[in-house]
């Protein structure tokens, strides 16, 4: 293979370093903005090169020492070698990049704040989903790399919450125990997935299996360890890797968990999408609310279990397409006395487009990777005053913000570090009707 000595420009936007080579862009993993690397080069396309590092010649003085031991090899976050100060500046560069590339404003006068830190770097993740493996003669909860034959073990993960991989180990344990097998696509049989979520101090199993169930000793056993509040399983035989095709069984324990967030109390089901970084998400949900007035009837789109509807005093009407959400939203509400939120199950466009003929709203809040039509021309046509848009998409976000621009202004554009050491961000955006 081609080898190089490549200078690093600046990084990509999955954090990978980008060089040049007789003028072509050369994408290179674990290499930073100023640095000399000696690469070899291992893809070559029409527009661009690939390469891996196989010698630091000058280091950057950002570099630091990576906390993961799987970082070689895993590649679910790519940022752990550079310091994390340095990582908020790269992601807001990352959010310009994108309006650059899209929209036509003038970047430099946007109110592009500085991305939000978090307050946890690591063990923050509350939330993982993740393949059971049979690998070297045991069962182990792990995902083999792309275009490698290497397994990264997952159970020790220094992303997720240390009580999530404390049970984790547990479970591999018990399944080792038990001689429980992975699943047989020719069988259709054996386990196949386990979700794990930490609700507060109590932890949620969800195990994804073939059409055999799961042994009843080894229910027993993961029931008895202490952090375990409930354990579900679901079907899937399919090729693909979708957790919601079929209903849930509860095998045991309790049919919600409580949460705190927004000073109160909170349910979640099994199916309910928990946020992935509750501390995060909390700060987000604060920043909404700080944009809306008290007086100002609200329109919520994907509003999940209604977190930020129900710690609002407004007239707020919350649509999503989940009818287990919009459950846990009404069973939240009645819970909370909240009569000022209505929770309806709808197609999101359809939803959209019924409300706004129906009434006018003084706030829409819209959460998605990007906009259809139907949404852009409801807000638009029926003359919303203040649009607050989340996404985690900056190039999807950008394409939407310009389709808007001729109707509204950008009040404020305020990125959070919702997922540290890793390229993503969440990106809250206030628009005012011109």
């Amino acid at each position: 293979m081609r080898r190089e000595k490549i200078e690093i420009k600046k990084l990509g936007i999955n954090g990978e370093g980008i060089g040049y080579v007789d003028k072509k862009v050369c994408f290179i993993d674990n290499a930073l903005p100023g640095e000399l690397v000696e690469v070899e080069l291992y893809s070559h396309d029409r527009r661009f090169l690939k390469g891996k590092v196989i010698k630091y010649i000058k280091t950057s003085p950002e570099r630091v020492t990576t906390f993961c031991q799987e970082d070689q090899f895993c590649q679910g976050c790519s940022l752990t070698s550079l310091k994390y100060e340095r990582q908020l500046p790269y992601k807001k560069e990352i959010l310009k990049d994108a309006l650059k590339k899209y929209t036509n404003y003038d970047i430099e006068k946007l109110p592009i704040k500085n991305v939000i830190e978090s307050p946890l770097k690591k063990e923050y993740k509350q939330v993982v989903s993740l393949p059971i493996t049979y690998f070297k003669g045991k069962i182990g909860v792990g995902i083999y790399q792309r275009e490698s034959k290497y397994l990264t073990l997952m159970d020790q993960c220094p992303m997720h919450d240390p009580m999530i991989n404390q049970v984790l180990r547990k479970i591999e344990a018990i399944l080792n125990k038990h001689k429980v097998r992975d699943y047989n696509d020719k069988i259709k049989k054996g386990l196949r997935f386990i979700r794990l979520r930490k609700i507060d101090s109590a932890i949620q199993i969800l195990f994804v299996t073939g059409t055999n169930s799961i042994d009843e000793q080894v229910v027993k056993e993961v029931s008895q360890i202490k952090e375990v509040k409930s354990i579900y399983y679901t079907v899937n035989t399919t090729r693909y890797q979708d957790f919601d095709l079929q209903g849930y069984k509860k095998i045991y324990g309790q049919s919600t968990l409580p949460f705190q967030c927004m000073d109160q109390q909170y349910v979640y089901s099994i199916k309910s999408e928990f946020p992935i970084h509750p501390i995060m998400e909390e700060k987000k949900l604060r920043i909404i609310k700080s944009f809306i007035p008290s007086d100002a009837t609200v329109l919520s789109v994907r509003c999940g279990i209604g977190l930020l509807e129900l710690a609002l005093d407004n007239e707020v009407i919350g649509i999503d397409e989940k009818k287990y959400h919009i459950k846990d939203a009404n069973d939240n509400a009645q819970f909370l006395r909240k009569a000022n939120a209505h929770f309806l199950c709808r197609n999101i466009d359809e939803g959209m487009i019924q409300q706004c003929k129906k009434r006018h709203f003084d706030v829409v809040i819209v959460r998605n990777e990007s906009l259809s039509k139907a949404i852009k021309q409801s807000i638009v046509l029926s003359k919303v005053k203040d649009v607050i848009y989340v996404s985690d998409h900056p190039s999807s976000l950008a394409k939407d913000l310009e389709d808007l621009r001729s109707y509204y202004e950008t009040e404020s554009i305020i990125p959070l570090d919702t997922y540290p050491n890793t390229c993503k961000m969440e990106i809250i955006v206030k628009l005012k009707r011109k």
